[in-house]
């Protein structure tokens, strides 16, 4: 396995940073400072100018932006070159997941850690001390259970446990917490939203009788696999079966309406009387939802530039019928797929982060990134100005189309 990157390759486009001039990589590159090194993981966020690689040996290296000490190194240094997180060094890292300008980085049997911005308490470390500050030495989040993923929000996060419980801290103005509470209250006649900095247990999931148009409660719901909008969260259930909460401008939870749900609600359109329309992936981009059935067939609601679209329940995207997906990883401002041996994007280009060369400034049709067709790649992922591969290089057609592509010497 390879890492493959496009796009900014030192601040990941951010404008208001203090940058030395860093030539865009318009087309896909290999990591030369991954060099040797297996990778297992890649990660950053729809809203995140950092990114982490996760190892075959459970090491963590980051890379990108860290003006809040988003990266965990101690300081508000930007790394320019991927390279080992000192306080990890001695951590077996399982997972990591990047908000807007937070992290959260998972062990095996070691706790979980919290750092970066915690304005709201996204942060999920508990307590007033840490809340309203930034974060630079990683935190223990405050929770006992051994966590299998988290996801980050522009201002809130959400956290997994192994036996299927999941948990939020952070911001809920919108309902993204899925507790039923948006925190809202009075301060000297100023409406003020309060920070939530202990993950609290998100116990109930709904859905909406057809008939009677009531939220009734679905019990006994385990959680698999999570992701975060900017305001606006999604799971899965073990049971394929997906959920929605959180703001829903232009109709990005998928439910048929634009009002917000401050509790977990089940998207219906995806029928669970019928296995293969249950959803076996879902990621959140900035403004929607991107969702695979257990058939293969790719939808999209939202807004999510997809041919423009604005749409407030699922619609399927015509071109990927018949693709076998692997990944989606959409962005704010682009969306990737890897599926078969392609690597698909769409979207606006300001830093290469479409693969697709210079001459290429958006496209708002799906399109193969052609100096990377054939390699087939396991895993995507999509921030600010920038997009990661994870390319399979176990047959020798890959590794010799792979020794043809550019090196990142940064």
């Amino acid at each position: 396995i390879i890492r493959i990157s496009s796009g900014i390759n030192a601040e990941y486009g951010r404008v208001n940073a203090k940058p030395r001039k860093v030539e865009p990589a318009w087309s896909p590159q290999v990591v030369s400072a991954l060099s040797g090194v297996r990778v297992t993981q890649i990660i950053t966020g729809n809203q995140a100018a950092h990114s982490f690689f996760i190892t075959d040996e459970a090491k963590l290296y980051g890379l990108g932006r860290n003006e809040c000490g988003q990266l965990g190194t101690g300081t508000t240094k930007r790394l320019d070159r991927a390279s080992i997180i000192p306080f990890f060094k001695n951590k077996q890292v399982i997972s990591a997941a990047c908000g807007r300008n937070h992290s959260i980085v998972i062990t095996l049997g070691q706790g979980s850690f919290a750092m970066g911005e915690n304005v709201m308490g996204q942060l999920g470390i508990g307590g007033d001390s840490g809340k309203g500050k930034n974060i630079v030495n990683p935190r223990p989040v405050a929770l006992k259970e051994q966590l299998k993923m988290a996801a980050g929000g522009h201002d809130f996060s959400l956290f997994l446990t192994q036996k299927g419980f999941l948990y939020s801290a952070g911001s809920s103005e919108s309902g993204q917490l899925g507790t039923n509470d948006t925190g809202e209250y009075i301060d000297n006649r100023k409406t003020l939203f309060s920070a939530h900095a202990t993950p609290s247990r998100i116990h109930s999931f709904f859905t909406l009788d057809q008939k009677t148009k009531t939220k009734v409660r679905i019990p006994q719901v385990l959680i698999r696999h999570i992701s975060c909008g900017m305001h606006h969260s999604a799971a899965i259930s073990t049971a394929d079966h997906l959920f929605t909460w959180g703001f829903n401008g232009h109709g990005r939870l998928g439910h048929k309406t634009t009002e917000n749900e401050l509790i977990p609600m089940r998207v219906n359109h995806f029928r669970v009387s019928d296995k293969n329309q249950c959803v076996r992936i879902a990621k959140c981009s900035v403004g929607g939802v991107f969702a695979v059935n257990n058939i293969g067939t790719v939808y999209v609601w939202g807004m999510n530039n997809i041919a423009r679209l604005e749409c407030p329940y699922p619609i399927p995207i015509e071109d990927m019928y018949g693709w076998d997906v692997h990944d989606i990883a959409p962005g704010k401002q682009h969306h990737v797929i890897v599926a078969d041996k392609s690597s698909i994007s769409m979207g606006k280009q300001t830093k290469g982060e479409l693969g697709m060369g210079p001459n290429t400034k958006s496209s708002s049709q799906l399109d193969k990134m052609n100096s990377v067709d054939g390699i087939p790649m396991l895993k995507c992922a999509a921030g600010i100005g920038h997009t990661l591969l994870l390319a399979d290089d176990s047959s020798e057609e890959a590794k010799r189309l792979i020794e043809g592509l550019d090196v990142n010497e940064d």
